[in-house]
């Protein structure tokens, strides 16, 4: 079996990303999306992908970042072209803690869009907003319709949506990034969502160092839990961990364009 993390961050939290690899290489996780907000965290993501083969990156502006960070877009044109580079984000909307102006959030995130689009590179999507409140889903989906219509590709990270708003966003063509949060208590919501999505558009991530899954819920998270989010999708799918393993990996090859292991660039 090879796994894919699809979504981790580093920064303070990963000083040495040869060890890190290492540990999740333990549990067949061979290949990593390393994702970076704004230049500060841009300079560390590339010196990692310099440390592992396996590691891709993702590089924009979160949208807690979207007030401050608006000038990185800026310095964006200086990476298409970079080997390791395998989409932009994480970028969106979060309305859930609103630590950017919601109108300068979804200015940043349009441009955002627009240099992903001119670059051919698929978008990573943060998505938030408080409890039974869709305010950003509804801004989030009109935006990516225009996206998607002109051909761009995106993935919802750490989707935490209703099923109807995820048909929505599955019917412009969209991904959906599963992690840790499958395998909580009280995440019955995310559990019966993950149940009916497309089995061609799931992929696994960790969000490495947040959102640990069970047993190690409230612990730094890492790459190599990556199995443990593929036992719980594989038990809510009926299928065996292989059959989960082989077309989780197999999707997130094909949206990052990604080649097999022994292709690592």
């Amino acid at each position: 079996m090879e796994w894919i993390d699809t979504h981790f961050h580093g920064g303070e939290y990963l000083p040495d990303y040869r060890v890190y690899a290492a540990e999740a290489e333990q549990e067949n996780v061979h290949t990593f999306v390393l994702c970076a907000s704004g230049a500060d965290e841009t300079a560390d993501v590339l010196k990692a992908a310099e440390a592992h083969p396996g590691i891709r990156i993702a590089l924009g502006i979160h949208p807690h970042n979207a007030g401050s960070d608006e000038g990185f877009i800026a310095e964006l044109k200086n990476y298409p072209g970079h080997p390791r580079l395998v989409a932009v984000g994480e970028i969106g909307l979060d309305y859930y803690y609103d630590l950017s102006d919601r109108e300068k959030q979804r200015e940043v995130f349009e441009k955002q869009l627009s240099f992903a689009l001119e670059h051919e590179l698929p978008a990573i999507i943060h998505c938030r907003d408080k409890d039974q409140v869709y305010g950003a889903y509804d801004d989030a989906y009109e935006q990516l319709s225009s996206f998607a219509g002109k051909g761009g590709r995106f993935v919802l990270h750490c989707y935490a949506g209703t099923i109807a708003y995820a048909e929505k966003f599955a019917a412009l063509g969209g991904y959906f990034g599963v992690g840790g949060m499958l395998t909580f208590g009280k995440a019955d919501n995310i559990r019966e969502v993950v149940s009916v999505l497309p089995l061609d558009r799931i992929f696994l991530e960790t969000d490495a160092p947040y959102l640990a899954p069970k047993p190690y819920r409230g612990k730094p998270n890492h790459s190599k839990y990556i199995p443990i989010i593929g036992a719980k999708l594989a038990e809510l799918r009926s299928i065996s961990l292989e059959e989960c393993a082989a077309f989780t990996t197999a999707n997130a090859r094909r949206f990052f364009s990604i080649k097999g292991e022994s292709d690592h660039v």
